[in-house]
C-alpha cells in the first residue's frame, strides 16, 4: 500500500534544491528576520525563490525568472509593481 505524501512532498521540484539545500529552508530564514519589515517579507521571498530556481524549471526561460525576481524586489521597496513588468 503507498503511503499518503504530505502536502510539501507534493510540490517538492528538484529546481527548488539548490546545492542541496531546500530552496523553503532559505526562505524560512529570510522570513523570520525582524529587520525586514513585514509587508516586504513575502516579495523578497518570492524574488529569492525566482533568483534561485533561475533558467532550472524546465520551460522557463532564465530571463522570465530574472525579470519576475525584479518586479518582487521592486515591490518590496516601493509597495508597487514595475510598470513595464513582463
Amino acid at each position: 500500500m503507498a503511503t499518503k505524501k504530505t502536502k510539501l512532498e507534493k510540490v517538492k521540484c528538484t529546481h527548488y534544491d539548490i546545492a542541496g539545500i531546500s530552496t523553503i529552508v532559505i526562505l524560512d530564514s529570510i522570513a523570520e528576520r525582524k529587520d525586514i519589515p513585514r509587508k516586504a517579507i513575502f516579495p523578497v521571498c518570492n524574488a529569492v525563490k525566482y533568483l534561485l530556481r533561475c533558467g532550472a524549471k524546465p520551460g522557463e526561460s532564465w530571463e522570465d525568472d530574472v525579470a519576475k525576481a525584479e518586479n518582487y524586489l521592486h515591490r518590496a521597496r516601493t509597495g508597487e509593481w514595475m510598470k513595464e513588468a513582463r
